[in-house]
């Protein structure tokens, strides 16, 4: 996964060349905040517990996990919307360049 230092790195490049020749990958950068890595620690702990445990009935720790996968995804949207606009405005202003 990028940083988001290698992501301003990327993005100081030639864009517009890498938009054309298909080179960018902003999806595979992810949010680097303690919620969301602190969430999904936690999603995988509970999804081996479940996995480990469920026995064909739904059970709270199932819910709890549900909800968690929720909230970050939440917080993927929120940070790829992020890069998206980012993207676009650093794409306009290569293209008035």
């Amino acid at each position: 996964m990028e940083t988001k230092e290698s992501l301003e790195k990327y993005l100081s490049e030639d864009v517009i060349g890498k938009f054309y020749n298909n080179e960018l990958y902003l999806s595979q950068v992810l949010p680097n905040n303690k919620e969301y890595i602190k969430l999904t620690e936690s999603n995988i702990k509970l999804a081996k517990y479940i996995l480990k445990n469920l026995d064909g009935k739904p059970k709270s720790s199932f819910v709890q996990y549900m909800e968690q996968i929720n909230i970050k995804e939440g917080i993927e949207a929120e940070e790829q919307f992020k890069l998206g606009f980012k993207t676009a405005i650093k794409l306009i202003l290569e293209g008035l360049g």
